[in-house]
Formats: C-alpha cells, sequence, structure tokens
C-alpha cells in the first residue's frame, strides 16, 4: 500500500507554488488585525511574467509615484505574486480593531516583496465615514497606508459627487488628491 500522496496536481501552473479556493484569511502586524481578505480563488507564484503588461497613464506628477513606491512593481517580471481572483473583499482595521475601509473588486494582485496591493476591474471603496470611491483599478501601499489610482475616478460624499483621472489618498480616504476634475458639490441656499 502507498501511502505517498502526488501534490504535483496542485502546481498546474507554471512557477504555481500555491493555490486555493474560497479562502477567508486575517492578516496580523504586530499581534494587531490589519485585514481581512475574502476571496474565491488564489494563486501564489515565485516568478511571474506578464505577458500583457498594462500601460498606465500618468495623470499625476512623478513625486506621488516616488513617495507611493510605486516604480518598483512595473517590471516585466515580478518575484513573490499572489493573484486572488472571482469575487475579492478586503476589510481594513485600525489598531483599536474597528473597520476602516472596505475594498470590493474581481482581481487582486499583491505584490509581496513590495507590500503593494493591486485591484482590478469593478473596484468600489467605502469608508467609515460612508464615502464611496470607484474606478477600475487602484494600487494600495499597506506599509505606507496610501492608495493610488492611475484610472477614472467617480467619488462619492456626503455633499458632493467627484469624477476624475487619478487619485492619491491616506487609505482611511480622509486627505485625498484627485487630477484633472469634474463633478457636482451642493450648496445650500437660504
Amino acid at each position: 500500500m502507498n501511502n505517498q500522496i502526488d501534490y504535483n496536481f496542485l502546481n498546474s501552473e507554471v512557477n504555481t507554488i500555491e493555490m486555493g479556493k474560497n479562502l477567508k484569511m486575517n492578516y496580523f502586524s504586530n499581534g494587531d488585525k490589519n485585514f481581512l481578505l475574502q476571496t474565491s480563488s488564489m494563486q501564489t507564484f515565485e516568478d511571474y511574467v506578464f505577458f500583457s503588461r498594462q500601460n498606465i497613464v500618468k495623470c499625476m506628477i512623478d513625486s506621488i509615484l516616488e513617495d507611493f513606491g510605486f516604480q518598483r512593481i512595473v517590471q516585466d517580471t515580478i518575484k513573490n505574486l499572489s493573484i486572488f481572483s472571482d469575487s475579492v473583499v478586503i476589510i481594513n482595521y485600525n489598531n483599536a480593531g474597528d473597520s476602516v475601509f472596505k475594498i470590493t473588486s474581481n482581481e487582486l494582485i499583491h505584490y509581496s516583496n513590495e507590500d503593494i496591493v493591486e485591484l482590478k476591474n469593478n473596484v468600489k471603496l467605502h469608508n467609515f465615514k460612508n464615502n464611496f470611491l470607484q474606478t477600475n483599478r487602484l494600487f494600495w501601499n499597506i506599509e505606507k497606508n496610501k492608495i493610488l489610482s492611475f484610472d477614472s475616478v467617480l467619488i462619492q460624499t456626503s455633499d458632493k459627487i467627484i469624477n476624475g483621472c487619478g487619485f492619491y489618498s491616506d487609505d482611511n480616504f480622509e486627505n485625498y488628491k484627485i487630477y484633472n476634475i469634474n463633478g457636482v458639490i451642493q450648496v445650500d441656499s437660504e
């Protein structure tokens, strides 16, 4: 009788080192819960080659890109990358354990060595103040607590709706910059 299990079926993709389905993961830092990640599908790669790297339209200044740390992830081959797909939910928590924001998207790429997350396709962010951001592509630098988008964005707050191309903010969505703005601001008239 052979008691050995062949796990080679897990490595069906080139350079895949992990695969999972229907996952719910909690991430901790210094004993505090940082965020919760739920996804339908996950694959981790030791080396990942981008065959169709999306062009990035820059609608913001280079100093913001340097501050964010973005230049380190625009290579053709990336080490230690995880791709989460088929419905992704992230809930971010502060040190007190309160929810700061929730992001949903169709796909998430985690650049492990850089601690940067890229969310793609139908990205929606809600913060604890009930502000809302919608875009097609959003980057989150977990270490620096910053979010960034090069795409068109729609932002809704209690008193305004803003559209723009390009967005940069702290990840609690309190201090943000929007580029190429247009929108509607409601003004109380007396």
